[in-house]
């Protein structure tokens, strides 16, 4: 893992994704593109589901 995250910094965004691609063995900006097909949602709008 980078030094960023083991400092217990946070990342930016672009940081993480570099991160994620470089140990998925995928190009930057196809990562990138990929992410953008994913509809994530913020915490406070997630639906609270009991068992």
């Amino acid at each position: 893992m980078s030094q960023e995250a083991e400092t217990g910094e946070p990342l930016s965004m672009e940081e993480l994704a570099d991160l994620l691609a470089e140990e998925t063995a995928t190009d930057p900006d196809e990562f990138a593109r990929q992410a953008e097909e994913f509809d994530i949602g913020s915490p406070e709008e997630a639906e609270t589901v009991s068992e």
